[in-house]
C-alpha cells in the first residue's frame, strides 16, 4: 500500500512525459495485487468492498482519478483530433455505463459495494465533461473529479470505520452549493450542449443517483428492514472520526 500512494505522488508531479509513462505503469502491479487479493468475479468492485478501510480510500479517491488526469495530461493536449473523433463512441459507452452502473446500485445491500458501483457512475459522468469540448464540462469534470475524492473517502470512512464498528454489517449525495453538484452539472450541461439526444440519457443520471441514495438512507437511517439499527443503541461518532470527515466535508 505504502509503495502504491508513492508511485501515485510520483505519477501526479512528474513534469516528463516518459517519467509520468513510468510512473503511471509502475502503478499496476501494486495494483495487480491488491485487486487480486481482495477482488473476485467483478473485480474493482469487490477490491471495494473486501479490501481494508485505506485501500478503498486510495483506490476510490486516488486511483480512478489516474484516468481523468491523463487525459487532460496527454490525450487532449497531444491528440485533440482524436479526442473529437471519437467522442460519440465515447459518450455512448459512457451513458450506457451511468444507466447500467446505477441500476446495479439500486440492487445491492452493502454500503461499500454501493459507494464502488456509484463511482463507476461518476466517472462516467466526468469523461462526458472532458469530451465535450465545452469550457463548462471541462471545468466540471475538474471539480466533480476533485469533489468524488473529498466524498468518496468520506462516505468510505462512513461505511466502513463507522457503520461496520457499530453494527457489524454494511447491510452519497450531490446538494446544491457542494462540489459534488455542480461538478456534475457542469458536465452533464456539456454533453447537452454537444448532443443533446444523449445528454437527455446521460442525466437520467440524477434521477437514478437520487433513488439509491435514498434507498440507502432509508435503510440505515429509518430501519427499513434492518430493524434492529432501530433498536440498538448505535453511538455517535467520537472526536477522531470527526475530525476525519470534517476535513473532508470542508473541501466540499
Amino acid at each position: 500500500m505504502l509503495l502504491l500512494e508513492t508511485l501515485l505522488l510520483a505519477v501526479f508531479m512528474a513534469l516528463d512525459i516518459m517519467l509520468f509513462y513510468i510512473f503511471f505503469e509502475s502503478i499496476l502491479p501494486p495494483l495487480f495485487i491488491l485487486v487480486g487479493i481482495f477482488g473476485s468475479d467483478n473485480k474493482v468492485t469487490a477490491t471495494h468492498v473486501e479490501s481494508p478501510l485505506g485501500g478503498s480510500i486510495v483506490l476510490a479517491a486516488i486511483v480512478l482519478k489516474l484516468s481523468l488526469y491523463g487525459i487532460f495530461r496527454l490525450i487532449l493536449p497531444v491528440l485533440p483530433k482524436a479526442s473529437l473523433d471519437y467522442t460519440f463512441v465515447i459518450y455512448t459507452i459512457a451513458v450506457i455505463t451511468i444507466i447500467y452502473a446505477s441500476f446495479s446500485t439500486l440492487r445491492t445491500t452493502d454500503v461499500k459495494e454501493l459507494i464502488a458501483y456509484s463511482s463507476v457512475c461518476h466517472a462516467s459522468v466526468y469523461l462526458i465533461g472532458v469530451f465535450s469540448n465545452t469550457i463548462q464540462g471541462l471545468e466540471g469534470s475538474i471539480i466533480l473529479g476533485l469533489a468524488h475524492g473529498f466524498v468518496s473517502s468520506g462516505l468510505f470512512i462512513c461505511a466502513g470505520g463507522i457503520l461496520y464498528d457499530r453494527t457489524g454489517t454494511r447491510s452519497n449525495c450531490g446538494a446544491p452549493l457542494t462540489l459534488n453538484f455542480v461538478g456534475e452539472f457542469m458536465s452533464l450541461y456539456g454533453i447537452v450542449e454537444r448532443l443533446p439526444v444523449l445528454g437527455v440519457f446521460a442525466c437520467s443520471s440524477i434521477i437514478l443517483s437520487a433513488a439509491y441514495t435514498i434507498y440507502l438512507f432509508n435503510r440505515v437511517a429509518f430501519g427499513g428492514s434492518f430493524t434492529r439499527f432501530l433498536e440498538e443503541s448505535i453511538y455517535d461518532v467520537n472526536r477522531r472520526e470527526f475530525i476525519m470527515l470534517f476535513i473532508l466535508v470542508v473541501f466540499t
